[in-house]
Order: structure tokens, then C-alpha cells, then sequence
């Protein structure tokens, strides 16, 4: 076994194709879109990888994710049953010190019986819901009065979105706390898409809420016999703390869905949401959103 800070360079590809052997196994992607960049860019504080030969069977690594340091950890299905997730998730246990939150896509049950056997702590539940849309179907959305939706601005809009982000998510590991650098890096990014950033607006243009939405030319969790189309995503939805109370989530969820259905033209939208949020997953329910997966965070105290 390899355990250094950092992935060569070499082995960034060979990551990739080990994911995608896992994915292609378990219906669902074992690496987060907003972790495994640091994998790959070289921004890690452990990488561990398992070779049996030339091939690549096993990887695991630990980034900062927000303000926590997380850890992701793969072996090749190819390999399973010989003890080597045990030996990744023990030294990467060795190699870093301090708290660790070590992530389980879709609640894998090998994940759970790892966790049980190193003292690990069930800390965090990520529900993933989704729903089906269809164009023309869902109605208009019902805006407070003085209210208007219109699109982001890139240029203009980023440090009033910054100001209600990061007040609606004060609370939020990852999404609180954003930086111009952050958004600004997000709208290079190949799916960052203006007009599907909604943005409710009062009459001085002063922002309450938005809604922003992507769409993935893959699905990277579409499940055991799912079908590889398309897909959107309620990526980010937030209300400014001072605007609550006046329907806005349930008007800019309608708003976005209805651009993903009738402009963006996907049929399958999905969103993530924590599961102690049980005012978020009771409003997305209401919208005709059920449980699809449910990504587990195990975590290792300081």
C-alpha cells in the first residue's frame, strides 16, 4: 500500500477508472462531485492507494470538505471480500490525526460494518430525493406580491447571493460560509448555467431567495437497472433569514423545476437535503419529491 500526501499525477486517471468501475457495480458514484476535485487537483491531506500489479484496486483519501476535513475510500469490485477496505480505512485512520468524517454513498453495508469495527459515530444522514417532472406540468409559481424572479447576473449579482447564502446557511458545514472566489470559480464550471440561477427579487432588486439549479449530462446515482439520461438538480435553494414566513421556498422550488422540466427539458430532477431538516424535506415532499438514497457520514471525534 502507497500512503502519501498526494496522488502522482499518473494515478489521477487511474482513480478516475477505478470510480467508475464501482459506480458502474453499485448504482451510485463512490467519490462527491465537491470532494473529489481535491483528489484530483492535488489538494489533499492523505491519498492511499492499493495496487495489485499495474492495476489500481484500491484508493482512499481525506480533503477538506467546508470547514471538516472528509474522507472518501473505494475498492475496485473486483477486489471486495479480501480485507482491503479494512487496511485503506486503517491507516488512513494512522495517517490523519484529529476529527475525520468519513463519507458512505447510498449507506453501503460494507461502510457500516467498517464504521462498527473502528469505534466510528453515525454523525450525519444526506438524503437524496427525487422526482419525476414533465413539460408543461407543474403550474406557476404563487410569488408574495411585490416579488419577481429573474436570472443571476455574473459580474453583478455575487455579493448580494454571498450575503443571503451565507446567512441562510450559517448553520451548513459546507454551503455556509462561501467566498467570492468560490462563486466565481463555480460560474467557469461547465455546468454553471445563468438562467437557470433564479433569483426573487423585491421592488429596489434587493434579493429574499434564489434557486439554482444544474443539470448533469449523466446521472451519477441512478441505482441499480437505472437508466443513464440527463438529470437536474435543486443544487442550492435559500431564503434570506429575514424573508421567511412569506412562501418563498415553496415558490422558487416550483420556479426551478419548472425551468428544469420546460426549458433545460430533463425528466428526473433530484436534490440533496440533510436528514435532520425536517422543515426542507417536509417542503420538497410536499412537491412531490421521495427518498432515493441517503448518504451516511461517519465520524472519528479529535
Amino acid at each position: 500500500m502507497s500512503v502519501a500526501r498526494v496522488f502522482e499525477a499518473t494515478e489521477v486517471a487511474e482513480l478516475s477508472a477505478l470510480a467508475d468501475r464501482a459506480s458502474a457495480a453499485d448504482g451510485v458514484a463512490p467519490f462527491a462531485d465537491d470532494l473529489f476535485p481535491a483528489a484530483r487537483d492535488g489538494a489533499t491531506t492523505a491519498a492511499l492507494s492499493v495496487r495489485a500489479g499495474d492495476r489500481l484496486v484500491g484508493a482512499a483519501y481525506a480533503a477538506a470538505q467546508g470547514d471538516r476535513l472528509a474522507a472518501e475510500l473505494v475498492v475496485d469490485p473486483a477486489y471486495r471480500r479480501q480485507g482491503l477496505g479494512g487496511a485503506l480505512l486503517a491507516d488512513l485512520l494512522d495517517f490523519v490525526t484529529g476529527e475525520l468524517w468519513l463519507w458512505s454513498h447510498a449507506d453501503h453495508p460494507g461502510a457500516v460494518a467498517l464504521a462498527r469495527r473502528y469505534g466510528l459515530e453515525r454523525a450525519r444522514e444526506l438524503l437524496q430525493l427525487r422526482r419525476r417532472v414533465a413539460p408543461g406540468s407543474l403550474p406557476e409559481p404563487r410569488l408574495p406580491d411585490g416579488v419577481r424572479l429573474r436570472p443571476f447576473e455574473p459580474g453583478r449579482d455575487e455579493a448580494a447571493w454571498l450575503e443571503v447564502n451565507n446567512a441562510a446557511f450559517a448553520w451548513h458545514p459546507e454551503q455556509g460560509g462561501q467566498t467570492l472566489d468560490d462563486i466565481r470559480s463555480a460560474e467557469t464550471s461547465p455546468d454553471f448555467d445563468p438562467a437557470g440561477f433564479l433569483l426573487a427579487v423585491d421592488a429596489d432588486d434587493r434579493l429574499l431567495g434564489f434557486h439554482w439549479t444544474k443539470v448533469h449530462a449523466h446521472d451519477p446515482n441512478p441505482g441499480p437497472g437505472g437508466v443513464d439520461e440527463p438529470i437536474g438538480e435543486v443544487y442550492v435553494l435559500g431564503v434570506a433569514p429575514d424573508a421567511h414566513g412569506r412562501g418563498l421556498g415553496g415558490a422558487l422550488t416550483v420556479a426551478g423545476l419548472r425551468y428544469l422540466a420546460d426549458v433545460a427539458g430533463v425528466r428526473t430532477v433530484t436534490l440533496y437535503v440533510e436528514g435532520d431538516n425536517t422543515a426542507a424535506v417536509r417542503l420538497y415532499e410536499r412537491e412531490g419529491f421521495t427518498r432515493h438514497a441517503v448518504d451516511v457520514a461517519y465520524r472519528r471525534d479529535a
